[in-house]
């Protein structure tokens, strides 16, 4: 009952959940089924969602509507203020266009160099449009006075720079007006490009130390015999703050009469909801740019929404169960990384985060369909475990992938607490396509994967298992 009240407040916070929420297709009842299973990879993976890059307005849609299905679950919210939206401040770095660097000979006529192909870097410097030119390579060439109306061009080594740099009390450059430096000396052979934005978690975001513009080929010749010249920069770059969200609701731990401590306990489950806007397809008339990630990774929040939604209507488990659907995974494990920054129960008392990434296809390396292959399998216990309950869960069958280090668990790992994946991904050719589409799944085979994880679970959140690194093998941490 007390579930449910909190639900009902949620869905209050939420909004109308008729107006505002997103339509769920499929009744939701308390058991694992292939219905809803499909129902939420259909609505993730949708034309409509157009890839659900984070934080984007699609993205932000898929969360409402994963956060409408906890909430009718009867899972407490256990994201912000209430609600089952933990927000994930981000910072984006864009360039309207690409950054110019222009040098005009005393007497001479105006050269421009390309982004990309003659110079790169720049980070960090303001747009500067009438700079003295100074070539220096010692601490004697360096200037003394008007340094932010010079673009000093230091023609030399890194250790050298900072060598002369150090004596002359000029720091990393930051109070030039610009800092030059060689780059190679024949042209990188890539066009003139814009830089691609960046997201960032805002708490993160890279400071605006400067990185100094490195100069290459032609153009780095013509500066080393223009002592005198002047220049012009402009990186036409913008910062603005993003909004984004992780999904987060919890099932409340009461430990067992034996060892009521274990309520103190947690379990992370995990999936990325996030996928890719599309920007490496191809356009033209008749070819699909969307990338709806339908395996990439709706697959696994599919999952963890039934589990979720099974357990919520069984007796309460003795540890408590965080069930985190998380953004950013694509783009740096950023959802991840903030909610390790602020737990909802403490790292120290996490015992295990459940990764569930790319559960769509059956892999015939592991016996077909139904079965799940555990990232980390000789690592931890947890793989013994599931054999010894004859949990359809075996080893990672590609090593050499390293696919234990490339979701989301790894950044649990390396703040200490056991974490592995569970997946079936088969290294299917629709990976990061547009052609990873709803309608190549197999749902029978994910409804039975399903059932394993969610037994998986079991072995831990009942307090039968306590996941630890195997000795002599456990993962570095940062």
């Amino acid at each position: 009952m007390q579930n449910l009240l909190l639900a009902f407040s949620a869905l209050l916070s939420l909004g109308d959940p008729v107006a505002d929420a997103p339509r769920i297709a499929v009744e939701l009842v308390p058991a694992i089924t292939r219905a809803e299973i499909e129902a939420h990879v259909r609505f993730l993976a949708a034309d409509e969602r157009k890839g659900r890059f984070t934080g984007s307005p699609e993205a932000e849609l898929c969360a409402r509507y994963m956060a409408e299905v906890f909430a009718r679950q009867g899972l407490a919210p256990a994201g912000d203020d209430g609600t089952y939206l933990q927000r994930v401040p981000l910072s984006k770095t864009s360039w309207s266009a690409a950054p110019e660097l222009a040098l005009t000979p005393t007497g001479g006529e105006t050269s421009a160099f390309a982004y990309g192909r003659d110079f790169d870097g720049g980070n960090g410097y303001p747009a500067a449009l009438d700079l003295a030119l100074v070539v220096a390579s010692s601490e004697a060439d360096l200037p003394k006075a008007d340094l932010a109306r010079t673009a000093l061009f230091f023609d030399g080594s890194t250790t050298q720079r900072k060598r002369a740099f150090e004596a002359a009390g000029l720091g990393a450059g930051e109070s030039l007006g610009l800092l030059l430096v060689p780059g190679f000396d024949e042209s990188p052979a890539r066009p003139a490009t814009v830089p691609r934005g960046r997201l960032e978690l805002a708490s993160r975001a890279r400071s605006e130390s400067v990185r100094p513009v490195r100069v290459h080929g032609a153009a780095l010749k013509k500066l080393r015999q223009s002592g005198g010249a002047r220049l012009a920069f402009d990186p036409h770059v913008t910062r603005e703050e993003v909004g984004a969200s992780n999904v987060a609701a919890k099932l409340v731990g009461v430990g067992t009469p034996e060892q009521p401590e274990l309520a103190s306990e947690a379990i992370v489950v995990t999936a990325h909801y996030d996928h890719l806007d599309g920007h490496h397809a191809r356009g033209g008339p008749g070819v699909d740019t969307i990338w709806n990630g339908a395996d990439d990774d709706a697959s696994g929040c599919a999952a963890v929404l039934e589990i979720a939604g099974a357990l919520a209507h069984e007796k309460p488990p003795a540890r408590t169960i965080i069930f985190l659907l998380v953004t950013g995974e694509e783009i740096g494990l950023l959802g991840t990384d903030h909610y390790l920054d602020a737990p909802i129960v403490p790292l120290e008392r996490t015992v295990l985060n459940l990764n569930f990434e790319m559960i769509g296809r059956p892999d015939d390396k592991i016996g077909g369909s139904g079965k799940l292959w555990l990232t980390g399998y000789d690592l931890s216990s947890l793989g013994a475990a599931c054999a010894a309950a004859k949990i359809a869960v075996l080893a990672d069958p590609y090593p050499n992938e390293h696919f234990f280090e490339r979701s989301d668990n790894i950044a649990f790992v390396r703040r200490g607490v056991v974490g592995q994946t569970l997946s079936s991904y088969n290294l299917h050719k629709d990976y990061h396509q547009p052609s990873d589409e709803a309608d190549t799944l197999d749902y029978v085979h994910m409804e039975a994967c399903t059932r394993a994880g969610l037994e998986a679970l079991k072995l831990v959140s009942s307090g039968a298992l306590r996941p630890a690194w195997i000795a002599g093998k456990e993962p570095k941490r940062r």
